[in-house]
């Protein structure tokens, strides 16, 4: 039987889980900054096992929205729903939604300034290569004898 509060766990379901996904995604700018590879794959893992929950939780969300949706002869969006409930059940289900948008604001944040970095390796990694290069070419080992390839 749908019901307010079964979208509300939902929300709430969904919010805990891009919390949790914005909490690795810190864990892996800081492993980035600091230069943990190692730490990086087990955080990707952990990543990639966050976002299967997260689209499993939008799913839920989502079939919980339409089932009350249909019940309530509405669209399936919150400010829809809660134009047909009562106000605390409103209120219940308008704070829920408030806090997955904070949450996936954060989650967005904190991608943008990953990728920013990752970025920003792909550029350095590519200048020190070019350098690296560079060298070799001054000092070909064939020649010198001398070999800068460590």
């Amino acid at each position: 039987m749908p019901s307010p509060s079964s979208l509300g766990d939902a929300l709430t379901k969904q919010a805990e889980i891009l919390r949790r996904l914005g909490d690795v995604t810190v864990r892996q700018r800081e492993a980035l900054k600091e230069g943990r590879l190692e730490l990086l794959q087990d955080l990707f893992r952990e990543q990639q096992a966050a976002g299967f929950a997260a689209e499993a939780a939008e799913e839920r969300r989502r079939r919980a929205a339409s089932e009350l949706a249909a019940a309530l002869g509405c669209e399936s969006n919150v400010s829809a729903i809660c134009s047909r409930l009562p106000e605390q059940e409103a209120l219940f289900l308008k704070e829920r939604a408030d806090a997955v948008l904070r949450q996936v604001r954060v989650l967005q944040s904190e991608m943008y300034i990953l990728s920013s970095l990752v970025d920003e390796n792909q550029r350095l990694n590519g200048m020190m290569a070019a350098e690296w290069r560079r060298l070799e070419g001054m000092y070909p080992s064939s020649k010198s004898g001398v070999d800068f390839k460590g």
